[in-house]
């Protein structure tokens, strides 16, 4: 099964076989993957490397920290991929948006106000989970049309933060 994964504007095609082959961006990737009991911890390892990942899944996205990075990762499979683009150019993403807390943790600052002007990629969320602070990103240019948490509310995955119009 082929997916998209796009993270940071970046886009990687991987290529997962019947047989458990990965390929990525057309390289065979030599992998062995573990995971937890919790399901939220896995332990790669690839080539004589080995990372233990964390990874939480959101609505529209996962959150995965990686040596104690960050990350914001959209995968989609190549079906989705291509019809989100036919859709995208069709006309710029409108309605509302509705942020969710990626992980559980504790808000550590809201930098916006309820009928703000945000642009794409400004900070709208801090959140801090498992000691590392997370700014949470406008996805778009809009309006905060909804602020849902304040600065020292404890949060659950999936919660929602803000919305924007």
């Amino acid at each position: 099964m082929k997916y998209v994964a796009m993270i940071d504007n970046q886009k990687f095609t991987v290529d997962i076989s019947r047989m458990g082959e990965i390929i990525l961006d057309g390289e065979v990737i030599n992998a062995d993957l573990q995971q937890s009991l919790d399901k939220t911890i896995y332990s790669i390892i690839v080539g004589n490397e080995c990372y233990d990942v964390r990874i939480y899944p959101g609505e529209d996205f996962y959150t995965v920290e990686l040596r104690g990075e960050i990350y914001e990762i959209v995968v989609e499979d190549e079906r989705t991929h291509r019809l989100a683009g036919i859709k995208s150019s069709l006309g710029a993403m409108t309605g509302e948006y509705v942020l969710k807390a990626p992980m559980p943790g504790v808000v550590i600052d809201v930098p916006v106000t309820l009928g703000q002007e945000v642009s794409k990629g400004s900070t709208v969320v801090v959140l801090e989970s498992m000691k590392m602070q997370n700014e949470l990103k406008a996805p778009r240019d809009g309006k905060i049309h909804a602020v849902r948490v304040a600065k020292g509310d404890k949060v659950d995955l999936n919660a929602i933060l803000v919305t924007i119009t």
